[in-house]
């Protein structure tokens, strides 16, 4: 008698699956990121929010694409190797590692300064609570203890509503003279907004894992990849629009974060209490599960050969990677310390994840363009010649990362050699 094969129980229909996407890709940056992109490219920062509005519909249906003709449970990393080998799926995995210093310190630095804006806290304590922050996300995920999917969608429900309100509450407030001059910084600055932007758009890749979980998987993953894009090219050029035409950025907006003195602006002091607590709170959620799953990214890379083995060990009585968690923590305080040291904003973190980010999508559209047939091909390619484009602006930055994907290859072709002759 032959034991039947165990299976995912297919539970995601169509509405869960539009609520999974727009939760993957709707994050933290939503609080701050227009009134950045605004800084570094003026009105015209709207121009960079709707062209990767549109490059996310190529890439989200690529991704769903991907999951619909070659499922594979390890995420993007899987089919770069699948379509590469394994060398480049290890620089793919360097590659997003190489962004968690920055990337964590960037989440830290925002959720101190929304906790921070209530009570008028200066940046020596801010930078403490970043880094109370960030001790307590890796603390948890040491001691096994991570917040559940109900959790996540609280929180991607509370983001959106705080949004909704505060936009609505703005709209009185938007003026045409706001919007002029259209590029004050020349439309090369909308180039190097969008490198800034990316990060608010990552996460269509994300969702790929689930593909078997979904009760119609050929009909959903596209209609739910569409619907969620629509959903967040809304969410995102409506709140830009609003930052921009209420002009909530720039030097006389120093001292509250952008988001929080919209707020204030639209519905008194008594929101800004309100939307600093809150706004600090919102970011923890999403970072949890971040670090959650850089540490098992850290941690099978481990054991394929491609990081130190000592990485991949599992603490015997929480079961967690605790020598990954620790190591990937240790970074992000060293880059939070770095940060102060040197003067640096949270923002100025950006260009250097978001540039991994934008390496490891070119990565993924090539693997798409080399695995997929037809007219989804052709949708990868778009995707992969857009995504090109954005990697161009993102300057000095590409020898950083041409840095790391030579050791990722240097250190897996090693590795892998070691165990082809101990073999």
């Amino acid at each position: 008698m032959s034991t039947p094969t165990a299976r995912l129980r297919r539970t995601v229909g169509l509405r869960s699956a539009v609520a999974l996407y727009v939760g993957a890709v709707l994050g933290t940056g939503i609080l701050v990121l227009p009134a950045v992109a605004a800084e570094t490219a003026g009105p015209a920062s709207l121009v960079a929010w709707a062209g990767l509005s549109l490059l996310s519909l190529p890439l989200a249906l690529t991704f769903a694409a991907l999951a619909r003709r070659q499922p594979v449970a390890g995420g993007f990393t899987a089919y770069i190797v699948r379509a590469f080998g394994t060398r480049w799926g290890a620089i793919a995995g360097w590659l997003f590692l190489a962004q968690v210093p920055t990337g964590t310190a960037f989440v830290g630095l925002l959720a101190a300064s929304y906790l921070a804006a209530p009570f008028a806290l200066g940046r020596d304590a801010q930078f403490v609570i970043a880094g109370a922050f960030i001790v307590l996300a890796y603390g948890l995920n040491l001691l096994g203890l991570r917040l559940v999917g109900a959790a996540q969608a609280v929180a991607t429900v509370g983001v959106l509503g705080l949004v909704v309100v505060v936009v609505l509450a703005s709209v009185r407030d938007v003026r045409a003279d706001a919007f002029a001059p259209l590029a004050p910084f020349g439309w090369p600055a909308v180039g190097f907004a969008a490198v800034q932007l990316f990060w608010a758009f990552v996460g269509w890749e994300a969702i790929t894992p689930l593909a078997e979980e979904f009760h119609s998987p050929e009909r959903d993953l596209r209609r739910a990849s569409v619907l969620s894009v629509g959903i967040v090219a809304v969410v995102y050029l409506a709140l830009a629009t609003v930052t921009v035409g209420t002009h909530a950025y720039g030097p006389e907006a120093s001292g509250l974060p952008p988001f929080a003195r919209m707020a204030e602006r639209a519905l008194g002091s008594s929101a800004l209490v309100a939307v600093g607590i809150a706004g600090g709170l919102l970011c923890f959620t999403p970072l949890n599960a971040y670090v959650a799953g850089l540490s098992r990214l850290a941690y099978a890379l481990a054991r394929s050969g491609d990081l130190p083995a000592w990485v991949g060990a599992l603490h015997p009585w929480t079961g967690v990677p605790h020598r990954a968690l620790g190591a990937l923590g240790v970074a992000c305080l060293i880059a939070l310390g770095a940060t102060y040291a040197a003067d640096l904003h949270g923002a100025d973190l950006l260009p250097i994840s978001t540039s991994s980010f934008i390496a490891t999508y070119v990565l993924s559209m090539a693997a798409a363009v080399r695995l997929l047939r037809g007219a989804d091909a052709v949708l990868a390619a778009v995707g992969l010649v857009a995504c090109v484009i954005v990697l161009a602006f993102v300057g000095a930055l590409v020898a950083w990362l041409v840095a790391v994907a030579v050791a990722a290859s240097l250190y897996s072709g090693r590795a892998h050699r070691a165990i082809v002759r101990a073999a």
